[in-house]
């Protein structure tokens, strides 16, 4: 037992390995993901519709939605991809969950807007050309090893028009400092969030100051199987980020707090970023 425990609370190397796709592939988790998507209690997974109405209603003032080439990269239910449609833009949204894509695919049907939908993981996948805007919102690329984010910078920046603008946001480095190291453990951890069967599981939270990184590693304890999950998650500085777009080749970064609506959140921050 004590050298099963000093293995759980071993520190893996950062981005050591990657788990994400664990969360939104596997059935009882993507289903518990979507819940979380359309909880208005909770922003695990996103903010709460007023919000979503906001950093809209911000993006199309900004650059004007209808007619334009709209990508949103994790996409998820569709909770952006279907307010850029109502807005006249020409959608495709791209995300890893078939589960989400199923549930976004039926509001858009409901909602008669015609969106594209495909699931795929962007890091891999070709993506749309030619696009006005490609939007990847509440800090999706934070979860991303370095290798990854240039991976996908650089993809974004070649499938963007001459005049296209790339939208996102970023974990702060003042959320970073709230980030204090620490172990819990339960039956059931999380509400019965990881299994629809009984379980045990550990949460570990690790910080790594060198590189501004949070991890938060989930061993999940079943009768039959253990298994890990683990969420990074890179903080950022403006002139950290900026320095990424850059290299990815982006020629104007720009930064605005809240998507100019919510300037009170420290703990993010919005980027433009084009040619």
């Amino acid at each position: 037992m004590y050298q099963q425990l000093t293995k759980i609370h071993q520190r893996p190397e950062v981005f050591s390995v990657y788990t994400a796709e664990t969360l939104w592939t596997e059935p009882h988790l993507a289903n518990q993901m979507l819940q979380f998507h359309l909880n208005q209690d909770t922003v695990l997974a996103s903010r709460p519709v007023e919000a979503i109405d906001r950093v809209v209603d911000w993006i199309d003032q900004s650059f004007g939605l209808k007619g334009k080439s709209v990508c949103d990269l994790g996409c998820g239910p569709g909770l952006y991809a279907n307010r850029y449609a109502k807005r006249g833009a020409v959608v495709h949204g791209i995300d890893f969950s078939s589960n989400s894509i199923d549930y976004a695919q039926k509001i858009g049907s409901v909602d008669a807007v015609p969106i594209t939908y495909q699931v795929a993981n962007y890091l891999t996948a070709p993506l749309p050309e030619q696009q006005d805007l490609v939007t990847l919102i509440y800090c999706d690329l934070c979860p991303l090893s370095p290798i990854q984010r240039q991976t996908l910078l650089t993809k974004i920046r070649r499938t963007l028009s001459a005049s296209g603008k790339f939208v996102f946001d970023v974990c702060s480095i003042d959320a970073f400092e709230g980030v204090c190291e620490g172990v819990s453990f339960g039956r059931n951890h999380m509400n019965g969030f990881w299994s629809a069967r009984d379980y045990f599981a550990f949460q570990l939270t690790f910080r790594y100051d060198n590189e501004a990184v949070s991890l938060d590693h989930f061993i999940v304890i079943e009768e039959d199987r253990t298994w890990d999950v683990y969420n990074w998650l890179q903080y950022f500085s403006p002139d950290s980020i900026r320095g990424e777009l850059k290299q990815a080749g982006f020629g104007t970064v720009e930064f605005t707090e809240g998507f100019g609506v919510d300037r009170s959140d420290v703990a993010t921050f919005g980027v433009v970023a084009g040619a």
